[in-house]
C-alpha cells in the first residue's frame, strides 16, 4: 500500500476527542492526524475500534464465542457496551466518526464475532453487504469477488462451522470489504494465532487492504514474527495506554529506540521531558500518560533518576516494545 494523496483527508483524525463507553470516559483528549493510508494503533484499543467499527465493546472475544451467536455475558465475560465520540472530533477519511457520517466508507472486521455457524461462507458475505445497503442480487454478485482477495475463493459453499479458526478471521475481512469500502477498520487480526494460521491471515489482509486504506489494532508491538510484519508495514504507529495517546511515530522511530515504554507521570512532566532529553531520551505524550524509547546502552534505570533529579513522579513505567 502506497502513501495517502495528500491532497486527500488524512485516513485517521482527532482533535481534542473523547469517547466514552457507556458514559463512562474511555478515552479522552485523543489528537492525532495521521500521514499514510495504514494505520496501526496499540495498547489499550477497544474503545477506539468500537467507535470506529460501531460495534458494541465487550471482553467476551476469542474462539470461544463461535457458538452460533449467543450470548458470552453468563460465561463470566462483560456485557457489551456502546461506544461514542462525546466530544472533540474523530473522523476516517475525512468522515465524522460522532455523526456515524464514515459508516459508509468503512468496513470494520471485529475480532472473532459470533457465527451463524449453518449458513455457508458466501451467504454469510452477501448478508453483510445486504446489511451495508447492497440489493440481494448486487450483493451475492459481490461475494465471491470478496472471498478471492482473501483466500477463500474455494469456499463459498462450506457451512461457517467448517472453517478453521485463520479462515474465519478471513471470512470476516471478506464480509468487510465486500462493498469496497474506502478504509477498512481491523481488531488485533493475529492475535492467538501461530505462524503458520497468521501468515494466512496476513495474506487475507494484504488482499482486504489492497487499495485502500486501513486502521488495525493491536495488543503489543512486536519487531519480529507475524506482529512484526505488521508493524513494518504501518505507515503510522499510535500507542494508547490508559486512555491517553503515548506515542504517534512510525515504527522505524519506534525501531531506533530500541525499546518503547509506557509512563504514568503525575507531576513535573515538563521538568521530566528536559531531563530526559538531556540523556538522549524522546519522551512522548501527555498530560499524564507517556512514552519514551530507549536507545542502546539507555535503560530504566536512566528514567528513574532524571525522575529523582527532577522531583517527577513516575507511578507508572512498562514495556510497550
Amino acid at each position: 500500500m502506497g502513501a495517502t494523496d495528500a491532497a486527500g483527508p488524512p485516513l485517521l483524525a482527532a482533535r481534542a476527542a473523547r469517547i466514552a463507553v457507556d458514559d463512562v470516559v474511555a478515552i479522552d483528549a485523543l489528537t492525532v492526524t495521521t500521514r499514510g493510508d495504514r494505520v496501526l494503533c496499540a495498547g489499550d484499543t477497544g474503545a477506539l475500534f468500537a467507535a470506529l467499527a460501531g460495534v458494541p465493546l465487550s471482553s467476551a472475544r476469542g474462539p470461544a464465542a463461535y457458538d452460533g451467536g449467543a450470548a458470552a455475558d453468563g460465561a463470566g465475560g462483560a456485557a457489551p457496551g456502546e461506544a461514542r465520540v462525546v466530544a472533540g472530533r474523530l473522523a476516517v477519511a475525512g468522515h465524522d466518526v460522532g455523526r456515524s457520517a464514515h459508516r459508509a466508507a468503512r468496513g470494520a472486521a471485529p475480532l472473532d464475532p459470533p457465527l451463524p455457524l449453518a449458513w455457508t461462507v458466501d451467504a454469510y458475505v452477501a448478508w453483510g453487504a445486504r446489511l451495508s445497503g447492497a440489493s440481494p442480487r448486487a450483493a451475492a454478485e459481490m461475494a465471491p469477488a470478496a472471498l478471492a482477495r482473501v483466500g477463500l475463493a474455494a469456499a463459498g459453499k462450506r457451512a461457517l462451522r467448517t472453517l478453521a479458526l485463520p479462515e474465519r478471521r478471513a471470512l470476516v475481512l471478506a464480509q468487510a470489504i465486500a462493498t469496497a469500502p474506502a478504509a477498512l477498520i481491523v481488531e488485533d487480526p493475529l492475535v492467538g494465532l501461530d505462524d503458520g494460521a497468521a501468515a494466512f491471515v496476513l495474506a487475507a489482509l494484504a488482499g482486504a487492504t489492497e487499495g485502500r486504506g486501513a486502521v488495525l489494532t493491536t495488543a503489543r508491538l512486536d519487531a519480529e514474527g507475524p506482529r512484526g510484519v505488521l508493524a513494518r508495514g504501518a505507515t503510522d504507529v499510535l500507542v494508547l495506554t490508559g486512555g491517553e495517546l503515548a506515542f504517534s511515530g512510525t515504527f522505524a522511530e519506534v525501531a531506533a529506540g530500541g525499546r518503547l515504554y509506557a509512563l504514568t507521570v503525575r507531576s513535573n512532566a515538563e521538568l521530566l521531558r528536559e531531563e530526559l532529553a538531556a540523556r538522549g531520551i524522546a519522551l512522548r505524550g501527555g498530560s499524564a500518560r507517556f512514552s519514551a524509547a530507549l536507545p542502546e546502552g539507555a535503560t530504566t534505570r536512566d528514567v528513574v533518576l532524571a525522575a529523582t533529579r527532577c522531583r517527577a513522579a513516575i507511578v507508572e513505567l512498562v514495556p510497550l516494545f
